[in-house]
């Protein structure tokens, strides 16, 4: 429980649907701080912040892709990854 005594929840006849991913724990971290902050549950932040970019541009904004760790990475010849398939 958060520090600011129960947090305000969506009313009870609210349809939901589960949303699942994973992120890092930095921004699971931040988004509890910001929810907590804001006397909220972090499913209710994360819906509120997202009408708000909506309402704000429009539709979801696009970001970019995560590069990848090529230092970490093996190298594995094309032919070797269609023959295995």
């Amino acid at each position: 429980m958060s520090e600011f005594g129960r947090r305000a929840r969506r009313a009870n006849d609210a349809p939901t649907v589960l949303l699942q991913g994973r992120v890092s724990p930095t921004v699971r971290d931040d988004v509890r701080e910001a929810a907590e902050a804001s006397g909220v549950t972090m499913s209710y932040y994360l819906e509120a912040l997202i009408t708000k970019l909506v309402d704000e541009n429009g539709a979801m904004p696009l970001v970019d892709r995560p590069s990848r760790d090529r230092a970490n990475q093996l190298d594995i010849p094309q032919e070797a990854t269609t023959a295995a398939a």
